[in-house]
């Protein structure tokens, strides 16, 4: 089960950088990064600014050359500035290879967004200017949307939203990361799914009543399907859609006390959302901090 977080936001929205992620099967083989740590204890020993990946496999992997690493949204890849050398890599959990992206970076002025599904594209700077990690080619939005950028699992697409006009309604675009044109609008922003037709999102207007994930059918600009109930006392955090159209959702778990003492301590927990919420994975973890994210989690 892969259980990876990222900066937390209600709707995969304003995610600064990713760090635990999400899992597509219980039978899958293949390691991936369950969550990212963004300290080290100090009875280890080692300086807090050694961040470490807990692997499904149960290994701890320690990155002590990276800045800030942001994970893919199921957890084979992981990408971050190396301090030695200001290099942007991608580091593939599953095979242990680490690759530099052709180019020269500056940490400092471009930090790390986010690293679309395998790897494909790093997000970076202020402006979320997308890296194409293969090539080194950087490719510039017509504008810096006002939250986090989506792409379909397939990386076809990417979906931004304009930033709000006064007066105007909000418009939300979707990208073809082959030509690099907008191929369609909507009102509405969320996980994007295969296609960059129908998004997902947490709706967060419900005030008083249970937190729903909503589909939009942004070809129509209109609802897609049945809304689903999150559990209580689970806090949505962020979507995720993989290849084959599953849709998994990672919530915060608040702490549980009983006559004042802590029977559990907060954590995290993925489930397949259109599965009947079935549970994926559950992180109640002994670290003393994880990263969390949101669609991706930590600034």
């Amino acid at each position: 089960m892969r259980l990876l977080f990222r900066t937390a936001s209600a709707l995969l929205a304003a995610l600064p950088l990713a760090v635990a992620h999400p899992a597509d099967a219980f039978t899958t083989k293949k390691v991936f990064v369950r969550y990212v740590v963004d300290r080290c204890p100090m009875e280890e020993g080692e300086p807090c600014t050694v961040w470490r990946l807990r692997l499904s496999d149960g290994r701890m992997i320690r990155l002590p050359d990276a800045v800030a690493p942001v994970t893919t949204p199921h957890g084979s890849q992981v990408a971050y500035y190396r301090k030695s050398d200001g290099a942007l890599v991608v580091h593939d959990v599953t095979t242990g290879k680490i690759r530099a992206v052709p180019g020269t970076w500056s940490p400092g002025a471009s930090p790390l967004k986010h690293l679309s599904p395998a790897g494909r594209f790093a997000v970076v700077g202020p402006s979320y200017q997308v890296v194409d990690t293969s090539t080194g080619q950087v490719h510039t939005l017509p504008f810096t949307p006002d939250r986090a950028i989506s792409f379909s699992p397939d990386n076809a697409y990417l979906i931004a939203r304009r930033p709000r006009v006064a007066g105007q309604p909000e418009v939300d675009e979707v990208f073809s990361t082959t030509t690099w044109t907008v191929v369609r609008r909507g009102s509405k922003f969320g996980a994007l799914r295969t296609g960059g037709a129908v998004v997902a999102y947490i709706d967060a207007e419900t005030i008083g009543k249970p937190v729903e994930i909503r589909f939009w059918d942004l070809t129509t600009d209109k609802p897609a399907r049945t809304p689903i109930t999150i559990p209580a006392n689970e806090y949505p955090q962020g979507l995720f859609w993989d290849r084959a159209g599953h849709l998994d959702i990672v919530s915060y778990l608040p702490r549980k006390f009983h006559h004042g003492m802590i029977v559990r301590g907060s954590g995290y927990r993925w489930r397949r959302a259109n599965d009947h919420l079935r549970i994926l994975d559950t992180v109640i973890p002994k670290e003393r901090r994880i990263s969390v994210v949101k669609g991706s989690v930590t600034s």
